[in-house]
């Protein structure tokens, strides 16, 4: 059937209007490949800078990570804590506060901890620390989804630590990589509970020197970091909602990386001598999801949600909007995460039978339908695009747009909504990651309020089967189940596009967008 371009432009044309009037053994994650390469090369020429700047589109909802559990929130943490393990450029999980690890049996792992870490007060970083801030997120309310499979932490002696899991759980190496998973300081947090939103103290490259809401985080280079001394001596993020305006900023040089570059923009920012660009697949996915609490009686329907997924034209949108920046999926689990099947198909693109499903739902004349999505460009000009395609078999959108952390606190919360269109980033490289977090039923990131036991048995068998093939089957299983389903409609996965200074040398991506900056370098 022939692609939908001109309702997507008529979409588009719709969103500017309304812009105008103001609206040891190792694990593996399959590493990304950047253009040209996943990491700056060094050869600019010139004087250091003792700065670098970045902007990213929203503020950090807290400093503390097991309460800011957020993209925007560890974009900033991640260069003020580490974590046991971390990702190398290739995607191997190699040491970081560990020095080595080895598995006892199947549900114990031991790690040998360094033993020249400080924190950023000077205290020495102990196996007392990795137990509270374990114990700690395994029982916190926001991230206890994210630490299901840990069973507990024991201290065997300063530097020893073993890490028990609730019976086997193959992807726990790629777990603990999770900024997520950073370790705290258990002689700070004991005496006040809010300490690290107050005045973050990390083991990582960089401390806290200042925030000012809604406008930017400070930090310096911490001498002593465990790693020898970052390159750079300050590093700041700046608070820059617009992404044109980042652009703006990074060809005028006032900052020196900028996020989230629209897809737009790409070619000018290539084209400008003064600036470059970085990208790769990423692990993130932007998805509706389809709230099963909804008082709309018609998205109780399955055929229902099926028809909502068939009258989009994904790949229309990846075209036109998203400029081949992002592909089309048939799920939540990205390209290059483990359990991705690349036979499942993306886009079911097909209005009459759309229509036809509606029909046999008993909405043959369709329906009204809410749809609520974060401020991001990329994401209110995806909404308006889909708005007309709905239009299509019937089905009346109207499109709500507000911050990113109120819309989570507002679905958390128990509002009345019916589709709310978010980016799920994947922190392990790792199918159980999105499935597990989408789909318990007690999860604070199971947004579409599903409940369903066949999914969550086969969840949790596909977590204590070592043979990779058959956790992948398994998987597979769970895809299908909720192809049926659909509490979520999986749209795009996403490339991350990073602008940079000229000068700028040593910034390597991430396919989580945990970007670091302790070997980063600024010429002028």
């Amino acid at each position: 059937m022939k692609r939908t371009f001109s309702l997507i432009l008529a979409g588009l044309m719709l969103l500017t209007l309304m812009a105008g009037c103001g609206s040891s053994e190792e694990s593996s994650a399959p590493s990304s490949e950047a253009s040209p390469s996943g990491e700056t090369s060094g050869t600019a020429q010139g004087t250091p800078k003792d700065t670098i700047i970045w902007a990213q589109s929203g503020d950090i909802n807290s400093f503390d990570f097991h309460v800011g559990k957020q993209p925007l929130t560890f974009d900033v943490t991640c260069n003020m804590f580490d974590c046991l393990i971390k990702w190398d450029a290739d995607g191997k999980v190699v040491p970081a506060l560990a020095e080595s690890w080895e598995f006892l049996d199947e549900d114990t792992i031991q790690f040998k901890l360094r033993q020249d870490v400080t924190f950023h007060d000077g205290t020495p970083m102990t196996a007392a620390d990795v137990k509270y801030t374990y114990d700690r997120a395994r029982d916190h309310t926001i991230v206890k989804n994210n630490f299901s499979w840990l069973e507990s932490t024991e201290i065997v002696d300063d530097y020893t630590v073993n890490i028990n899991t609730l019976g086997p759980f193959s992807p726990v190496l790629n777990a603990l990589t999770n900024p997520l998973a950073g370790i705290m300081p258990k002689h700070i947090m004991e005496e006040n509970e809010n300490a690290m939103a107050e005045h973050p103290i990390g083991t990582g490259p960089y401390k806290f020197v200042e925030w000012k809401q809604g406008e930017y985080v400070k930090m310096e280079a911490y001498e002593d970091y465990w790693g020898g001394a970052p390159k750079t001596k300050n590093l700041i993020m700046q608070v820059i909602p617009e992404a044109s305006q980042r652009t703006i900023l990074l060809e005028t040089g006032a900052i020196d990386v900028a996020y989230d570059v629209l897809p737009v923009d790409v070619s000018k920012l290539e084209e400008n001598p003064e600036t470059k660009i970085m990208h790769a697949p990423s692990y993130k996915t932007l998805y509706f999801s389809v709230n099963s609490n909804s008082s709309n009686p018609a998205l109780a329907n399955p055929k229902v949600r099926q028809a909502l997924e068939m009258a989009i034209d994904k790949t229309g949108i990846a075209d036109a909007i998203l400029y081949g920046y992002a592909v089309p999926t048939g799920s939540n689990i990205a390209p290059g995460v483990f359990g991705f099947d690349p036979d499942l198909p993306t886009d079911r693109y097909d209005v009459e039978g759309a229509k036809k499903l509606l029909e046999e739902a008993g909405y043959a004349d369709g329906f009204d339908l809410k749809i609520w999505t974060a401020t991001n460009q990329d994401y209110q000009e995806t909404c308006v695009a889909i708005q007309e395609m709905l239009r299509q078999i019937g089905v009346n959108a109207t499109i709500e747009v507000m911050d990113n952390q109120v819309m989570i606190d507002r679905m958390v919360g128990g509002e009345d909504y019916d589709l709310s269109c978010s980016m799920w980033y994947n922190l392990q490289g790792d199918a159980d990651y999105v499935l597990f977090s989408n789909n318990a039923p007690d999860s604070a990131s199971n947004f579409a309020n599903y409940n369903n036991p066949e999914v969550m048995d086969l969840i949790m068998e596909a977590r204590k089967q070592t043979d990779e093939a058959d956790r992948a089957a398994t998987y597979q299983k769970v895809v299908e189940i909720l192809e049926e389903d659909r509490p979520q409609i999986p749209l795009f996965a996403y490339e991350n596009i990073v602008g940079l200074g000229a000068g700028v040398e040593g910034f390597q991506l991430s396919p989580i967008t945990a970007y670091r900056y302790e070997n980063v370098v600024v010429y002028e």
